[in-house]
């Protein structure tokens, strides 16, 4: 099952705004050349519109998704997180994904709300394993992949640059066994919304989906 918003100590995560009004915040975030260094260009303001949808669609498809962060005390956009569907190597993977602005980074943020979804993946969302796809160069998100429980796993290129990533891994049965799931920093909120089609597909083994790949997926 899929909340309709996770809670952690300090973050609010949902699903992004479906009247765009996330898009300025967004945007703001993804027109930054230095955040934007490990994708293949900053985005134009219709790129960071059409990332909004894209993810309201891929919510609407698969019931779940790159999701908003908020600043629980003052609702502030801090950025996006969350779990996508990615072709790696010819296989289907869950990939959890994130992106803070550089105005709150170094503060634990994403790897706050990686473990919120690392969590909810690999609990109600019965799912055995999630990936992250990291450029080896890109050592912030590299720490947050090993902060929540992540581990190399194997390399491949990936996106419309061919760019080399490492594909971090985590496993169900490894975070049960290492107690690496952060109870504190992941409280899932009382709110549950009814398990979509999609989301009751998404299971332990031989989860298989479908979907267009766009060069706005590409990232890190």
């Amino acid at each position: 099952m899929v909340a309709s918003e996770l809670l952690t100590v300090r973050l609010r995560l949902r699903p992004f705004a479906t009247d765009l009004s996330d898009l300025a915040a967004l945007h703001e975030i993804q027109a930054d050349p230095e955040h934007m260094r490990y994708y293949p260009h900053p985005f134009s303001v219709d790129e960071s519109r059409e990332w909004i949808k894209k993810w309201l669609a891929h919510e609407k498809q698969h019931g779940f998704s790159l999701w908003a962060i908020e600043d629980r005390e003052t609702a502030e956009f801090l950025g996006n997180c969350g779990p996508a569907i990615q072709l790696v190597d010819g296989e289907q993977h869950v990939e959890l994904g994130w992106s803070v602005t550089p105005r709150r980074v170094r503060q634990g943020i994403a790897s706050e709300a990686a473990a919120a979804w690392r969590d909810q993946c690999l609990g109600p969302m019965g799912l055995d394993h999630v990936i992250s796809l990291v450029r080896p160069e890109n050592a912030p998100s590299r720490g947050v992949a090993e902060r929540i429980g992540m581990a190399p796993w194997k390399e491949t290129t990936f996106g419309s640059q061919g760019w080399r990533h490492i594909v971090y891994r985590v496993d169900a049965h490894a975070t049960a066994l290492g107690g690496q799931r952060s109870v504190s920093m992941s409280m899932m909120s009382a709110q549950s919304s009814p398990r979509s089609p999609a989301s009751t597909a998404v299971r332990r083994e031989h989860h298989r989906y479908h979907m267009d790949r766009s060069p706005l997926l590409d990232r890190r």
